[in-house]
């Protein structure tokens, strides 16, 4: 049931759901329209007024033209859709696609245009002949669908010079990553046992291991977490996940290790659990946000664009991220029941590798520019300012680490200033105010910055709060 669930949400994520949905509704409403057209002209059109009829050759015409109109505007928003799309491809990022794509805004925009066009369509189907009908009411109703398309192409051309801005799209990114995490299963799971290393083998000498194996190839998009649990507790089993997320399965490889002392168990049943596809990409993960960010980044701060603002305002919403991410309750590799019996064993990332996989490639392409060096130290002052000391202590031992990756010979002594400020406010986010300046001026320091009397009186001055 749960893995329905994720596929229709998938389904609804593609670029045809919504309109197929408007589409089908608008030939409802094309039978209806004609419906009513039928019975008002068995009635003697009563209480409307006559304005809104019209006879049977204005009203095709209407309804042609109107049908016309709308196809030419269904024709532009595609052509400005592809605009959108391109330039998401060449300046940000070829995964920021998706964010487009899936916008609703945008499939509803081109669904009321679909739709306006099956509508009219239809209608003109319906009006083949006059039938003795003298007066039809059909063409008032496909001018009014003509007006509320004319007021959604406004509101399209408005949305799409949104859109088309950069930190429209950081911050959209941004939000729906802190929503994955708001309401991912993983991070509300309260798992007692993560502290452990390994599973007893005690527990497991009775039971022989069952291996579950792929019946397609793709990539492992998704994991039902919860609909796996529920199985594995329906069972009395524990579920060992050999494959992770963005891992590629050929048919008959094992995805899953069983252990259950009942015989009965059918391993092929929990394979239904998983989600392969075509794309490497999974449908929802943090990882992959945060990623979206970092390769918008690193072409902004790329020779050929050149953009370092688009990339510190990047680097800002990692920061934002990262710094919800550790507020939360990491996951563990042992997701367990009620009763606190582990059921499921998975590969779950640390927040050190979070932290990472956000910033080892810009500490690389942007040790030659000190704002983007500052922007990662702001940015882990920023995480650590909102969390615990253990955080804190993760956030200091980092910081080592992009210090080590800065290319010191192409600063200058202004630059070296400006960059022992930003560790002064990372120490005292850190609750580290006696930290040794010297030690990390001796450490990293090229010889001609170490004596420098201007370096050493801004070093030598309290942390900045």
């Amino acid at each position: 049931m749960q893995l329905n669930v994720h596929i229709l949400k998938k389904a609804q994520k593609s670029f045809w759901f919504v309109p197929l949905i408007f589409s089908l509704i608008s030939l409802v409403l094309a039978v209806a329209t004609f419906s009513f057209d039928w019975w008002l002209s068995k009635h003697d059109y009563p209480l409307l007024p006559k304005v809104l009829f019209a006879n049977f050759d204005l009203s095709t015409m209407i309804i042609s033209t109107i049908a016309s109109s709308i196809m030419t505007m269904t024709t532009i928003t595609f052509s400005t859709i592809m605009v959108v799309l391109t330039t998401f491809l060449s300046q940000y990022s070829p995964r920021t696609l998706q964010n487009f794509i899936n916008d609703r805004p945008t499939q509803r925009v081109l669904a009321i245009f679909v739709a306006g066009v099956v509508y009219c369509i239809t209608l003109l189907i319906l009006l083949k002949d006059e039938s003795g009908q003298k007066l039809f009411i059909s063409a008032a109703f496909a001018a009014l669908v003509a007006i509320i398309c004319l007021f959604v192409f406004v509101y399209f051309v408005h949305h799409v010079s949104n859109w088309v801005k950069v930190s429209k799209l950081i911050h959209n990114i941004t939000i729906k990553t802190n929503n994955k995490i708001e309401n991912s299963p993983l991070y509300r799971k309260k798992d007692k046992l993560e502290s452990q290393s390994g599973i007893d083998p005690i527990s497991f000498e009775d039971t022989k291991p069952r291996y579950v194996y792929s019946q397609e190839s793709g990539y492992l998009q998704h994991i039902e977490i919860e609909g796996l649990l529920n199985k594995a507790i329906s069972d009395d089993c524990i579920v060992r996940m050999i494959k992770t997320p963005g891992e590629y399965l050929l048919e008959g490889t094992s995805a899953m290790t069983i252990w259950s002392v009942h015989e009965e168990i059918k391993p092929e049943e929990y394979i239904n659990y998983i989600i392969l596809g075509p794309d490497k990409e999974p449908i929802e993960d943090i990882d992959l946000g945060i990623r979206k960010l970092v390769e918008i980044a690193l072409r902004a701060i790329s020779p050929a664009i050149n953009d370092p603002n688009t990339a510190k305002n990047c680097i800002e919403e990692i920061g934002i991220i990262l710094s919800k991410l550790a507020r939360h309750k990491l996951p563990g590799s042992y997701i367990t029941d009620k009763e606190d019996h582990i059921r499921i064993v998975l590969e779950q990332p640390t927040f050190v590798d979070y932290l990472y996989n956000s910033f080892y490639q810009l500490r690389h392409y942007g040790k030659h520019d000190i704002s983007v060096t500052s922007e990662i130290l702001r940015s882990l002052r920023m995480i650590a300012e909102n969390n615990k000391e253990d955080v804190k202590g993760m956030i200091w031992t980092f910081k080592d680490y992009i210090l080590e990756g800065i290319e010191y010979e192409s600063l200058q002594n202004l630059d070296m200033q400006y960059l022992m400020q930003h560790l002064d406010q990372l120490a005292a986010s850190c609750d580290k105010r006696d930290w040794d300046r010297d030690e990390v001026r001796n450490s990293y320091f090229p010889e001609k910055y170490k004596t420098s009397a201007a370096l050493k009186e801004k070093t030598n001055k309290s942390p900045s709060h």
